[in-house]
């Protein structure tokens, strides 16, 4: 899809938009042509605000502007497109990933290009958002444009697509309209395209390696998320509750509804009011060393911006928490660590010693979990995981999910973050629907995914 955008020059073949041949020539070539792209990782400017990203992402603005009119324009794309666009003046580095994918996808579709390329475009949206987006999309397929939507979900595509094509691992699986398949086909057909990865392994561990001391794993007490400098911050409800050794709990929420938030509190990454203490130990807030140090791991939303330093090597991010080598690095050990951990938890990679950047957003997520659930020293007591299977297809989310299966059988509790209502019960927890920042009662797992829907939009008690 980078390459039909502008964004990578193709290897070999041609792009033919209207039967005439579009040359590479970069992205701004590509939008003059009438192509156009969202991605699955936003590219916004962070030190602009909303309103200031809307307008460099919108073709008809004016040079000279004034700042009620790029305000004006936020609210307008909000009401036409039917997305939630956040604050106009706040800035989009303090913003969650699902509103900065609601400005890309605003952006997107206010240049009316022939041709719209969304990667993964719902991975971050409510039920209620996707099924508004669809439409939107719908009636641009309607009036004679073209629609590339590029989604893991098969339920997306057989309700909004007329045609499908099927890859695996670079290749054309198949072909067709989607009145001429099934999902339960097109999931076999997936499933088997795609590599057999190695299910993580638990290794020698057992139950036993995890002190049963009787301390709660995870113990909140009236914990309030802080607002960051300079952050538009409405301080949610406090948060009380308990996790035992080897439970799991899952929170469901829109982005930007505080579950992120409460669960980068927990991890020491952002200040919090209130209580915490993972396996009996109090953590003071901010401090992500002690959370660590207390046996906590944390997987986290944006694997490339936050989970790994993209420019080194797999075997130096595996390293990250405790590279080996008491003054100098002992490359000898890195790499004979390294192997075995991608090895386990079947990582697809040349090389130990090639670069975090190349791998896939699969293979990316499964070095995270790599590192996190085999560091050296004891076992995790706790892991938050915050959308770990997101934008991940469906081998791959699979694997994520007996990762932290396998980590719960030796004793873990496990806190898991999404906002995938279909998904939600596949974590094998009771769920907590999450808006805005107040806890709903755990919900079992049978709850129907439009139940959980309705929650979460906050149109069901």
């Amino acid at each position: 899809m980078g390459i039909a955008a502008g964004l990578l020059p193709p290897d070999a073949g041609t792009i033919r938009r209207r039967g005439i041949e579009v040359r590479f020539a970069g992205p701004r070539r590509a939008r003059a042509e009438g192509i156009a792209l969202v991605p699955q990782h936003d590219l916004l400017v962070d030190a602009a605000t909303v309103a200031d990203n809307l307008a460099l992402l919108d073709p008809d603005a004016a040079f000279f502007e004034s700042a009620a009119a790029r305000r004006s324009r936020v609210r307008r794309f909000s009401d036409a497109f039917a997305l939630d666009l956040g604050d106009p003046d706040a800035l989009a580095a303090d913003l969650p990933v699902g509103t900065r994918q609601r400005i890309e996808i605003a952006g997107a579709l206010a240049s009316g290009p022939d041709v719209l390329m969304l990667d993964e475009p719902t991975a971050v949206l409510s039920p209620d958002e996707a099924e508004a987006l669809f439409s939107a999309l719908r009636r641009r397929a309607s009036s004679g444009k073209a629609v590339v939507l590029i989604t893991h979900r098969l339920a997306e595509v057989f309700a909004a697509a007329d045609r499908l094509t099927l890859l695996a691992r670079g290749h054309v699986v198949r072909s067709c309209r989607t009145g001429e398949t099934t999902a339960g086909e097109i999931g076999s057909l997936l499933v088997a395209g795609a590599e057999a990865s190695v299910r993580p392994d638990s290794g020698t561990a057992t139950s036993t390696d995890i002190s049963r001391s009787g301390a709660a794993a995870l113990d909140l007490r009236e914990v309030v998320p802080l607002p960051r400098p300079g952050e538009r911050f409405r301080p949610p409800p406090p948060c009380s509750l308990s996790l035992a050794a080897g439970e799991p709990l899952v929170f469901l929420a829109i982005d930007g509804n505080g579950a992120d938030a409460l669960a980068a509190s927990v991890a020491g990454l952002r200040e919090a009011a209130g209580r915490i203490a993972v396996g009996g130990r109090p953590l003071r807030s901010g401090r992500p060393r002690e959370f660590r140090a207390a046996g906590g791991r944390y997987v986290p939303a944006d694997r490339r911006a936050e989970g790994l330093v993209a420019s080194l090597t797999l075997e130096e991010n595996l390293a990250l928490p405790r590279p080996p080598g008491r003054f100098f690095l002992d490359r000898a050990a890195l790499r004979r660590d390294a192997g075995e951990r991608l090895s386990r938890f079947g990582v697809r990679a040349s090389s130990p010693a090639g670069l975090a950047s190349q791998l896939s957003g699969g293979n990316q997520q499964k070095l995270i979990l790599a590192r996190e659930l085999t560091a050296p020293g004891p076992p995790p007591r706790l892991v938050v995981a915050v959308h770990p299977t997101r934008g991940l297809d469906l081998a791959a989310a699979a694997d994520v999910r007996a990762a932290l299966a396998d980590v719960r059988r030796l004793g873990a509790a496990v806190l898991v973050v999404t906002s995938d209502p279909e998904e939600a019960p596949l974590f094998g927890g009771p769920i907590r629907v999450v808006t805005r920042g107040a806890l709903s009662a755990p919900l079992a797992a049978s709850t129907p995914a439009d139940v959980l829907g309705r929650l979460m939009a906050g149109l069901a008690a």
